[in-house]
């Protein structure tokens, strides 16, 4: 039988599995170690080569004809000349195929980063829509320059130049945060020059004859919806602090509510807010809840592979009933918000008592150097606006005990 072997590109294009085999197997009559391997559907290339006195196998990725005698008698001679320096070919081809890819460098950020409850359903909408699909698949080693910037210029494209930037953000901030978990080894991720067009500010408040349309309209929605609209409008809190407030965050004899710090941005410290009386009638009647959350709710938490919040977690319907009812329209949960900072300024409050009603960190040697609560100030603040947004909504002006002091005579 002659000896399986070739030496000829024509060689190889002729030969043919040995009938009664699954595979056969040809050498290269003088390149050492190098052979084809003929199956029932294609030719593969395969190298032998010895490291520490073990014997290995690689098989090249693409198969013959796509990879000439001529490229697969290159590659041996570079794998085999690697084993000679002690490196192993075929275990840097594991780690390589173990590397991460950018859709396990994105979740993980997602995954472990603390983000607001917007921010994260935000940023996993970028996922999927902009980056999985893109360039999930790819190895976080291999990502270039071209790479990003063709997703870039690619959404710039459809008119959408502010996406744009915030897919590069999340990508760059996922990538750091792969470095810094030890996911990458090296962060290869390109400064890509953003677009300057800058979002739009929202300037949007309700005015005095809106707010008399939806205060009453309030009380149309579900008790939750109900509520958490008019303790947005009176306490100026973000919408899901609100949403998620603890049974365990009121102080039950101050009146209080202490608003954690929120999981992104500058301020890390909670902001203790006294409750004015009609905030404290809400949040008072509900105390004694089962459970843990002030706005409970089971919405989808039956939803396979849901577990659900235990509370509240969105307010756009129920605003979209309010708009209905009152023919208000273009406002949202922030812009609440900013009606009530705008209220503190019409109502003199100074600035510095009404960024901490807000919440909003003091900036400068202020904010370093000062340490008072303003507790006080903060409760007369809001009871100015309390009793403006009586007036303006026509609501009953609370009683006021006078106490009477006896006369003293002086002797």
């Amino acid at each position: 039988m002659a000896k399986k072997t070739f030496s000829t590109d024509r060689q190889v294009a002729s030969l043919k599995l040995i009938e009664g085999q699954k595979t056969t197997d040809y050498s290269h009559k003088t390149e050492k170690g190098l052979a084809v391997r003929i199956g029932l559907t294609q030719k593969t290339w395969r190298v032998t080569y010895s490291l520490n006195g073990q014997r290995k196998r690689y098989t090249l990725p693409l198969p013959y004809p796509q990879c000439t005698l001529e490229q697969a008698t290159n590659e041996c001679r570079r794998i085999r000349g690697e084993s000679l320096k002690g490196d192993d070919p075929l275990g840097e081809r594991i780690k390589r195929k173990r590397a991460a890819t950018i859709a396990d460098v994105v979740e993980l950020y997602l995954k472990e980063t603390p983000l607001t409850d917007k921010g994260q359903r935000e940023s996993e909408r970028i996922y999927k829509k902009d980056i999985l699909p893109i360039l999930g698949h790819l190895k976080a080693q291999d990502l270039e320059r071209h790479h990003v910037k063709a997703l870039h210029s690619a959404i710039v494209n459809r008119r959408a130049p502010i996406m744009a930037n915030r897919v590069i953000e999340l990508m760059r901030r996922a990538f750091n945060h792969a470095f810094e978990e030890e996911l990458i080894k090296t962060n290869n991720f390109p400064a890509i020059r953003k677009m300057k067009k800058e979002e739009p500010t929202r300037d949007r408040f309700l005015t005095d004859e809106e707010i008399q349309k939806l205060w009453p309209a309030m009380d149309e929605l579900s008790p939750n919806m109900r509520d958490i609209h008019k303790l947005l409008l009176l306490t100026g809190q973000r919408t899901q602090d609100v949403c998620s407030m603890k049974i365990a965050d009121i102080n039950v004899e101050r009146k209080e509510w202490t608003v954690p710090a929120p999981p992104r941005g500058k301020n890390k410290k909670p902001n203790t807010l006294p409750l004015p009386p009609l905030a404290w009638e809400i949040i008072e009647q509900r105390l004694n809840q089962k459970g843990e959350w002030i706005f409970p709710s089971k919405h989808n938490t039956t939803r396979p592979g849901y577990t659900g919040r235990g509370h509240v977690n969105t307010t756009k319907h129920a605003r979209n009933t309010l708009t209905k009812i009152t023919g208000v329209e273009g406002w949202t949960g922030h812009d609440l918000r900013r009606t009530l900072r705008t209220l503190l300024s019409r109502a003199g409050i100074l600035p510095h008592i009404a960024e901490r009603v807000i919440g909003h960190i003091q900036q400068g040697v202020e904010g370093i150097y000062d340490r008072y609560a303003y507790l006080e100030e903060k409760k007369q603040a809001l009871l100015k606006i309390e009793k403006m947004i009586r007036k303006i909504a026509g609501l009953n002006q609370p009683e006021t005990t006078i106490i009477q002091f006896p006369r003293t005579v002086n002797e």
